[in-house]
């Protein structure tokens, strides 16, 4: 059997083959979709920004992170005290707990803070432990300063140490402004501590009591304000020591005065019946003066003094000291009482007699 090739791939009569024309048309057609699909390709990646490349006028809608080291004020993170060191620290003994802020001149890398261990020793670089407990601040410095040169580090050190923090010193409570733990500042005795603190309250009396760590008989001291006694109350205080400022004690005056109210005793021991009685304005016209009496607390009760007022006041008796919480009553008298509601009485009779009298 055969086969005529030349008819099979003969091209038929009645196929009709695309002309030139449609065929560059189509050409055209396919290269400019080419085009399009590699633009746009080009475009997308030229868009795609690098955030470590963002320009400089590209403004971010959110906020720029902040870290402490950038800080523009670094005071403002820093934390807050509780105790503000005083300029003076030579009267200050160290003791474990303290912060201490050792500077090595000319040598910064030596430089550091330093917390007392409970050993009483602090860690200095290249001289290992240094025992600074029990010391006043320049004898500290000058142990931290041997060390380094005994061990060949330095040859000629200056070392300064400025106490930041303080473990321990002065217990103040009582009537005091602010009551707390206050260092041994100043010259180291009882008025620098109660400036530390603010000064003595209002309601302060004038005995102070200080107890010596380690002693047995608390010390009393009187304040006063006598600028020339005011020197011997100004006693020195140590490290460890209790101080309780007491608190001033009350006189009343009630019954037949003009003010009755309650006296504090801000003066000691100057405080006597006639001058309650001038604070109080004086007593009235119904008082009995004869019959006036402190009612005063003791242990074993209340236990009445009678005053001779009548005589105090017209200078027949002495006068008479009053203590805290002692009470002075003046009575009335009921016999000027009585003529007194008489008078009122028949003054209210008359008025109406003549009121009658009027509208007759």
């Amino acid at each position: 059997m055969s086969i005529n090739l030349s008819s099979v791939f003969k091209p038929s009569r009645h196929a009709n083959p695309a002309s030139p024309k449609t065929l560059q048309l189509g050409l055209q057609i396919a290269f400019a979709v080419a085009y399009i699909f590699v633009f746009s390709i080009q475009v997308s990646s030229q868009t795609t920004i690098n955030p470590q490349q963002r320009p400089a006028n590209d403004t971010s809608t959110f906020p720029s992170p902040t870290f402490p080291e950038a800080s523009a004020n670094p005071a403002a993170t820093a934390s807050t005290t509780i105790a503000v060191p005083a300029a003076d620290q030579s009267h200050y003994i160290i003791s474990p707990g303290d912060v201490l802020d050792v500077s090595v001149f000319g040598a910064p890398d030596l430089s550091q803070k330093a917390v007392v261990n409970s050993g009483g020793n602090i860690y200095m670089p290249l001289i290992n432990y240094v025992h600074v407990a029990g010391l006043h601040v320049e004898d500290a410095q000058v142990v931290v300063e041997k060390a380094y040169f005994a061990n060949g580090i330095l040859k000629s050190p200056h070392v300064s140490i400025v106490i930041t923090s303080y473990a321990s010193g002065v217990v103040l409570m009582g009537e005091v402004v602010r009551p707390g733990i206050y260092p041994i500042v100043g010259a180291g005795k009882l008025f620098d501590i109660l400036a530390e603190a603010g000064g003595t309250a209002a309601s302060a009396g004038q005995v102070v009591t200080i107890t010596h760590k380690g002693g047995a008989e608390p010390q009393i001291v009187t304040l006063t304000s006598d600028p020339m006694k005011s020197n011997s109350a100004d006693v020195p205080v140590q490290q460890g020591d209790t101080i309780v400022v007491s608190k001033a004690g009350v006189v009343y005056i009630v019954g037949e005065v003009y003010s009755p109210s309650g006296f504090l005793m801000d003066e000691k021991g100057q405080y006597t019946v006639m001058k309650v009685v001038a604070m109080a304005h004086g007593t009235t016209k119904l008082a009995k003066t004869s019959k006036a009496r402190i009612v005063r607390r003791t242990s074993d009760g209340n236990k009445v003094i009678p005053v001779p007022l009548d005589k105090i006041l017209i200078s027949k008796a002495p006068d008479i000291p009053m203590q805290s919480n002692d009470i002075l009553f003046i009575p009335t008298n009921k016999g000027k009482q009585a003529a007194a509601r008489g008078v009122e009485a028949a003054i209210s009779v008359a008025t109406s007699l003549a009121i009658v009298a009027t509208y007759r």
